[in-house]
């Protein structure tokens, strides 16, 4: 009976706390384009809260791929970036994929949406290459977007 109950608490211990992780978490689905038009699936995790003193949005770091068309074949190439929201909606970001490293600046919308535009560094004569442009949609719980603050 003691192991019964001990693990129904600890069942019931792990089911709370990934169900508040599960906040943190949310979906990234986007269009990339960098010489090469791609989509992107991925998600992202929410390293910390809102930061009011200085005016610091949440820090992210997501994983996904590109999906894009490579000589008429279906092709991917995972990614791994890291992003900080600025003052609720300018973000920077740095990425990193099997085929390039890109660094880009854009605009968030209560962190629903991102607009992005950088420049794409290739790795070993890719063709993920020049000026990038990218629009996302996060798809999340409620507590992963960013609140709306007036004053």
């Amino acid at each position: 009976m003691r192991r019964i109950i001990t693990t129904l608490v600890l069942i019931l211990a792990v089911n709370a706390y990934t169900s508040a992780q599960l906040n943190k978490l949310a979906a990234n689905i986007g269009y990339d384009y960098m010489n090469k038009k791609s989509g992107y699936v991925g998600a992202e995790y929410r390293l910390n809260n809102n930061d009011n003193k200085n005016n610091n949005g949440p820090l992210n770091v997501g994983v996904g791929t590109y999906l894009y068309s490579n000589n008429g074949k279906f092709a991917v190439a995972p990614e791994i970036h890291l992003n900080q929201t600025w003052m609720h909606f300018l973000t920077t970001e740095l990425s990193a994929s099997t085929k390039n490293i890109k660094p880009s600046i854009g605009l968030s919308l209560l962190g629903l949406t991102r607009l992005q535009f950088g420049y794409s560094i290739p790795i070993d004569n890719s063709d993920f290459k020049g000026f990038y442009f990218g629009f996302h949609i996060l798809l999340g719980r409620s507590p992963f977007y960013d609140e709306i603050k007036i004053f």
